[in-house]
C-alpha cells in the first residue's frame, strides 16, 4: 500500500504512542507537520483501513477576564491577607471601601480557609494558620500561571478551586479524535524509504524528474472526506437579523461615511468644541495637508451661531465657535452623524431610518472595548414622535431580539433631551442595552428639521456578547473554528 510521506510520519507516531485507550490526535507533535497536515493524513489513513477513529469530547480550561486580572494584580484573598498583616484586624465596611467588589470575594475566600469575620470584623489568624493560608494562596496563584502557560492535564481538584469563581476560568468543550491503529497498520512496512512523487509540481515537470521517478499510486475508490459546508459568521447572522427587524418595522436603511468632518460628527449634534469626547484620546483624527471645505457649508454658519448664542427659547454654549475646528477630518465615532446628515439631505417627514455600520474609537482593546466596532442606529422623524413612542419602538425592537422585561432609566447625552437608557434583566442581573432620546431643538432647528426626532442605538459587539453568551468581546473576531462550528444563540 502506497503511503504519502505525511501519512508515514503520522502512522509511525501513532504506533509509537499506541495504548489500549488509543492516541489523541491532539497529542501528535511531528516536526515539519502542522495540525492541518496531521489531521489530513489521519483521515486518509482511516479511509485506507489503517486507523479506526472514535470521537471524544474534551474539556479545556483557559483563564477568563478575572483570572488574567488576578494573575497580574494578585488574588483578592492575597490582598486582604496582606491588609490583615498590616492592620491586624479590619472591619468589613473598610474592606469593601478599600477593595470594592474584590473585598466581598476576599472575605468569602478567607472564610473558606478558616478566617471568618466575627461581629463584622476580620481578624488576623494565628501564625500557624497564617502560614497554611499563605501556602494555599500561593498554590492558587501558581495554578493560574500554569493554566495560562499550559492548561492541559488539569484534574478536578485543581479546577474546583476556581470553577465557581466568576470568570476566573473559561470552560471550552471541543471534540477530539481518538486513534486506534488496526492490525493492517501494524503490518505496514515503514522501512521503505523510496521517494515517490505524490504531487506533480511545475519544478518536477520542467526538471524532467517525472521521467525517472516512480509515482505514488492512488485509490480512486476511496470515498471523499466529508466537507463542512460554509456558513455565515455569527456576527453577520446577528446583523442580518437586526436588519430584518428594522425592515419589518417599516424602516429605511441609510449609509454614511467612515471619514467625517468634525463639524458633522460633533458640531451638528450640538457637542461643544471643548467637549471631552472631541479629545485625541477618544477620537481618531486624520492628518490633512489643508483643511478641506465643509460639505454643505450653508448650514454651518447657523450651527456656529447656535453654539455661540443658542436659538429662541434656548441658550447656546456661550463660547466663540471656530470653523477651522469643524473642518477637521476624523473617523466617525458614532452612526448618529449619519442620521443627522441623512435628515438634512432628506427633509421629508414622517420617516423612519436605521443603519448597522462601523464606528471607530481611540480605545485600549480589552475584554469589553474595541477600537473598531459596529453601532446599531434607529431614528424616527415625525410630528407624532415622542418619548412614549420611542419607548414603545425600543421595546418592540428588543423583544424581537429576545430581550424581555425591558425598562428605561434616565440618562444624559449631549444631543438628546430627555435621554433614557434601555435596561433588561439577564441571568438575574440588569444589563444596559443602549442609549436613546429626543433630539434637542439646538440639533434639529439649525438643519431645518421641523418635526421631533427620536433615536436609539447600541453596540453590535456588546449585543453579540449577550446573544452568544461570550465573556470577552475579542472572542467574536478570533478564528476559533470549534466555536464557529458550535456557537449557540442564547436568547
Amino acid at each position: 500500500m502506497d503511503l504519502s510521506a505525511n501519512e508515514k510520519q503520522v502512522l509511525k507516531e501513532v504506533l509509537k504512542k499506541q495504548s489500549k485507550t488509543g492516541v489523541s490526535e491532539r497529542s501528535l507533535k511531528i516536526s515539519g507537520l502542522g495540525e492541518r497536515e496531521i489531521a489530513s493524513a489521519t483521515s486518509y489513513l482511516e479511509k485506507k483501513g489503517l486507523f479506526k477513529i472514535e470521537p471524544s469530547l474534551e474539556v479545556r480550561y483557559e483563564l477568563g477576564i478575572e483570572g488574567r486580572r488576578y494573575l497580574a494584580e494578585g488574588l483578592p484573598e492575597r490582598k486582604l491577607l496582606e491588609l490583615l498583616i498590616e492592620l491586624r484586624k479590619v472591619a468589613i465596611p473598610e474592606v469593601t471601601k478599600r477593595m470594592g467588589e474584590d473585598g466581598r470575594v476576599a472575605i468569602t475566600q478567607l472564610s473558606q480557609l478558616g478566617v471568618k469575620p466575627e461581629s463584622g470584623v476580620v481578624v488576623l489568624p494565628s501564625e500557624e494558620k497564617l502560614e497554611a493560608i499563605k501556602g494555599e494562596i500561593t498554590d492558587r496563584e501558581r495554578l493560574l500561571s500554569r493554566i495560562l502557560d499550559n492548561p492541559e492535564g488539569l484534574n478536578d481538584t485543581q479546577v474546583s478551586k476556581f470553577r465557581k469563581r466568576g470568570t476566573i476560568l473559561l470552560e471550552k468543550k471541543t471534540t477530539s479524535r481518538i486513534i486506534f491503529p488496526t492490525q493492517l497498520a501494524k503490518e505496514i512496512d515503514l522501512t521503505d524509504t523510496e521517494d515517490k512523487i505524490g504531487t506533480l509540481t511545475p519544478e518536477i515537470i520542467t526538471s524532467g524528474k517525472w521521467k525517472n521517478e516512480p509515482f505514488r499510486s492512488y485509490d480512486l475508490n476511496i470515498k471523499s472526506e466529508k466537507q463542512n459546508r460554509g456558513f455565515l459568521h455569527p456576527l453577520t447572522l446577528l446583523m442580518e437579523k437586526i436588519r430584518r427587524i428594522f425592515l419589518d418595522m417599516g424602516f429605511t436603511e441609510m449609509n454614511g461615511h467612515y471619514v467625517e468632518y468634525a463639524g458633522w460628527n460633533m458640531d451638528a449634534l450640538f457637542i461643544p468644541q471643548h467637549h471631552p469626547a472631541r479629545e485625541m484620546q477618544d477620537t481618531f483624527y486624520l492628518e490633512a495637508s489643508a483643511a478641506p471645505a465643509l460639505e454643505h457649508p450653508e448650514v454651518f454658519d447657523i450651527i456656529g451661531k447656535t453654539h455661540e448664542n443658542g436659538i429662541p427659547g434656548y441658550t447656546g454654549w456661550g463660547y466663540r465657535w471656530d470653523k477651522a475646528e469643524a473642518r477637521k477630518l476624523l473617523l466617525r465615532t458614532h452612526t448618529t452623524v449619519s442620521t443627522i446628515r441623512y435628515l438634512y439631505e432628506h427633509p421629508q417627514s414622517p420617516q423612519a431610518i436605521f443603519s448597522v455600520d462601523k464606528v471607530f474609537r481611540h480605545e485600549s482593546i480589552d475584554w469589553k472595548h474595541l477600537a473598531e466596532l459596529h453601532q446599531i442606529e434607529g431614528a424616527v422623524c415625525s410630528p407624532d414622535a415622542s418619548i412614549a413612542s420611542l419607548k414603545w419602538l425600543m421595546k418592540e425592537f428588543y423583544l424581537s431580539l429576545g430581550f424581555k422585561n425591558v425598562r428605561f432609566i434616565p440618562s444624559y447625552y449631549p444631543y438628546t433631551e430627555p435621554s433614557v437608557d434601555a435596561v433588561a434583566e439577564i441571568d438575574g442581573r440588569e444589563v444596559e442595552l443602549g442609549g436613546s432620546g429626543l433630539f434637542r431643538p439646538e440639533v434639529t432647528r439649525p438643519l431645518g428639521i421641523k418635526d421631533p426626532v427620536i433615536a436609539w442605538g447600541l453596540g453590535m459587539e456588546r449585543l453579540a456578547m449577550l446573544y452568544y453568551n461570550l465573556q470577552d468581546i475579542r472572542e467574536i473576531y478570533q478564528s476559533d473554528i470549534d466555536w464557529l462550528r458550535s456557537f449557540r444563540i442564547r436568547i
